[in-house]
């Protein structure tokens, strides 16, 4: 599925819902109430203020839409390409350290489910880019072309400048989230590939 859109921070899960709701009704109905639903994302692209954000919103959305609660969520990170210690962040902008990027992305988990995660960061190249919904004998693969970091951004002047503690507050505004690959790096959009799996099936093609 390409996703073209622009969206918003607080449609960003139910906007990709939309396209195809059916399948997500089937996933909605095998994870709804489970109470051992565990999530892990690996993404080696998340190095903005704004991409810790959104990531710990689109989380919060997954638990809505799914009817559940993780037990358990596991962050697989990249550290940072560069880092610069002391130098300006801003919601766009990479982190300066790996270390302020993994503190960032807490206190986001924290601001919006009142939570703690586990943040692992890999000093390998990480080149996968998947976020596993797993329980019992189901797992729900979504894997986002480029990881969600590549694909949205803040569309925004004022908010696109905010530093990473004034951008906090605004987890419960409705941002906008351009679609970057649509306007810069491929005009079919993000691609969103979805496989939905049993011990001993695939559920969906």
């Amino acid at each position: 599925m390409f996703f073209r859109e622009d969206t918003t921070t607080q449609s960003f899960l139910p906007s990709i819902v939309s396209k195809d709701t059916e399948n997500w009704a089937l996933f909605r109905n095998t994870f709804a109430g489970r109470k051992d639903c565990n999530l892990t994302i690996v993404d080696k692209s998340i190095e903005t203020p704004f991409h810790c954000l959104l990531v710990a919103l689109f989380c919060k959305q997954l638990e809505d839409e799914l009817q559940t609660e993780f037990e358990n969520t596991t962050m697989i990170l990249s550290p940072l390409r560069k880092e610069h210690p002391g130098s300006i962040n801003i919601a766009n902008m990479p982190f300066d350290k790996t270390e302020n990027r993994n503190d960032y992305l807490q206190e986001c988990f924290s601001k919006v489910s009142g939570r703690k995660v586990k943040i692992a960061t890999k000093r390998n190249p990480i080149l996968c880019r998947d976020i596993k919904i797993s329980s019992g004998d189901y797992t729900l693969f979504l894997r986002f072309e480029g990881g969600m970091a590549n694909g949205w951004q803040v569309d925004d002047a004022y908010v696109a400048s905010m530093t990473p503690k004034e951008l906090l507050p605004f987890v419960s505004s409705n941002v906008k989230c351009k679609n970057i690959f649509t306007h810069g790096y491929s005009q079919n959009g993000v691609f969103i590939n979805i496989d939905f799996l049993t011990k001993y099936r695939v559920c969906i093609p």
